[in-house]
């Protein structure tokens, strides 16, 4: 089965990507060399305060139950 090129150009453009082809093994590190340069990092902050108040909740259900049975409160 053989690489439908315009298929692959077609999904590049739709998706704003590019596509490349790479022939032989010098293209494909052409291809990757050119994508270096077009990776960039991106730095963001994530909220994760809702981990705390979730493991805040955990341990007070948990300390809760334990308290039940150690008091014998549990019919």
């Amino acid at each position: 089965m053989r690489l439908d090129k315009e298929t692959a150009q077609a999904i590049a453009d739709c998706t704003r990507g590019t596509y490349f082809h790479a022939g032989t093994a010098e293209d494909l590190k052409k291809v990757y060399q050119h994508l270096n340069t077009r990776l960039v990092l991106e730095r963001k902050d994530v909220e994760i305060t809702f981990l705390f108040a979730a493991t805040a909740a955990f341990l007070l259900l948990a300390s809760s139950g334990l308290a039940l049975l150690w008091f014998n409160r549990i019919a």
